[in-house]
């Protein structure tokens, strides 16, 4: 039985074919975002595709797809998800429509967009 993910099918294939088919290419975002009632929406894998608009892989959806657990130490770096608002700043006030809800939650669905994934 196929696992229920947050991500398209075609986002995984950007995301792997991004990261050379090794999760542990890509960067670890540990969220703690302050917009989150409980303070934490999920860790990301996020890796910039071939035009630089990041791709992000939930935690969890990579963990349920490749049925193992995503160990942080085992990828390319650590970013904290502060870090990662800073890097894609300009980007982010683009794309982002409230600034109640975590930018990472709201750029998943903008990916799974087939015209956004591919032609952004």
């Amino acid at each position: 039985m196929d696992p229920v993910l947050s991500v398209s099918y075609e986002t995984i294939a950007l995301f792997f074919e991004a990261a050379e088919g090794n999760y542990r290419n890509a960067m670890y975002i540990l969220c703690s975002c302050p917009r989150e009632r409980n303070g934490r929406c999920g860790d990301f894998l996020f890796i910039p595709g071939h035009d630089c608009i990041p791709i992000l892989l939930p935690c969890s959806d990579a963990e349920a797809f490749l049925n193992t657990q995503i160990d942080s130490t085992d990828c390319a770096g650590i970013l904290s998800s502060r870090t990662f608002f800073r890097l894609y700043h300009k980007w982010l006030e683009l794309i982002i429509d409230s600034d109640q809800i975590c930018p990472l939650k709201q750029i998943l669905p903008l990916l799974n967009q087939e015209r956004i994934a591919k032609n952004w």
